[in-house]
């Protein structure tokens, strides 16, 4: 069972060839499980993502619980920063406008190891030419990808490195870093109601691959 699936690869993270005979659909629907599965246990921790699956026992897979029907379909939630109480909305894991962390997480792996292919003569770039006969680089939409599940995921500063360096739990969280309408501050602000929370961030990256 997956949160997600093929349509939410449009727009800015379109993949083409979705349909139809030999389409690229078996692919992006493995993509979906193993990196659906990877972001959301980091994102959740293990036993937490245990718990929201074994609770998506509705009809076509989707939870019963409140709890979980807010984590995956989205809530508002109050958001205190610098004193004040904001009011934001947690917009989901999936929802109608196809913006989910799960799928720029998903497209960010894929293109990542569909870029090369294995062949007689070793590994290979895939892709197509641009007018110059280059190969045009993925690199851009891929940085762009990520840095838009990162801000749906919940960014930590780079500076904040050292007191992440190993996953922590979320009761034990005491880090309010913006206003973003993000998960980790829809979980924080809901942690009570998410005991099993862990949380590991994700980090930055740029075309040197740091």
């Amino acid at each position: 069972m997956s949160l997600i699936d093929s349509t939410y690869f449009v727009g800015e993270i379109n993949i083409p060839n979705l349909t139809g005979v030999n389409s690229n659909a078996t692919a992006i629907a493995q993509a979906i499980t193993q990196y659906e599965k990877e972001i959301l246990i980091q994102l959740l921790g293990y036993k937490l993502y245990s718990l929201l699956i074994a609770d998506c026992t509705g009809e076509g897979g989707i939870p019963v619980t409140q709890i979980y029907i807010d984590l995956v379909n989205g809530a508002e939630f109050t958001h205190e920063y610098n004193g004040e109480e904001i009011l934001l909305k947690w917009e989901g894991l999936k929802n109608a406008a196809k913006q989910s962390l799960i799928a720029y997480y998903t497209y960010y792996k894929y293109v990542e190891r569909e870029v090369t292919h294995l062949s007689q003569i070793g590994v290979m770039l895939t892709g197509a030419m641009n007018a110059k006969g280059y190969r045009a680089s993925s690199e851009n939409k891929m940085i762009a990808a990520w840095e838009r599940m990162r801000e749906l995921y919940g960014k930590i500063p780079p500076d904040y490195k050292k007191f992440f360096s190993v996953p922590i739990k979320g009761s034990n969280l005491s880090y309010i870093f913006n206003c973003d309408p993000s998960a980790y501050n829809f979980l924080y602000a809901n942690k009570d109601n998410y005991p099993d929370w862990i949380f590991t961030p994700q980090w930055g990256i740029n075309i040197f691959g740091i």
